[in-house]
């Protein structure tokens, strides 16, 4: 088990270019945890190592899914907080780009049986004045 203790946005970042190194087209990474433990702004950050022109990473908790382009594959951020079931995400066409794009979903307890086999699946948990991630 890998695992990350964060006790300021400067570690979140080093913990994002940790993962950074592991992206490829087609990779996955599901984001678990509860609300404000972290899992939007460890993407964000995610997103700009991937792709350092970004400058905005807006949470996709509203529109569902943002694409962002990047040398190593498009890059897919999704937050399936508000999928009320699978119909939906299927009805999104995100399974799509599992097979060439980076994914990074956020609350992907929904589809967690569609998820690809290799996805990196990383738990935010957050105490009094730390947050840790780790992965299994």
């Amino acid at each position: 088990m890998k695992k990350f203790v964060c006790n300021s946005l400067n570690d979140m970042e080093k913990a994002a270019e940790y993962f950074s190194r592991l992206a490829k087209s087609g990779q996955c990474f599901a984001l678990y945890g509860n609300l404000g433990f972290g899992k939007t702004t460890f993407a964000q950050y995610l997103i700009k190592i991937l792709n350092p022109k970004i400058q905005n990473v807006a949470s996709p908790t509203f529109n569902i899914i943002q694409t962002y382009p990047s040398d190593f594959a498009e890059i897919w951020h999704i937050d399936c907080y508000r999928l009320k079931s699978v119909d939906e995400f299927y009805d999104l066409g995100i399974e799509e780009a599992f097979s060439d794009c980076i994914t990074i979903i956020e609350w992907p307890e929904i589809i967690e049986e569609f998820l690809p086999s290799d996805t990196i699946k990383i738990k935010f948990i957050k105490t009094d004045n730390q947050r840790i991630i780790e992965i299994n």
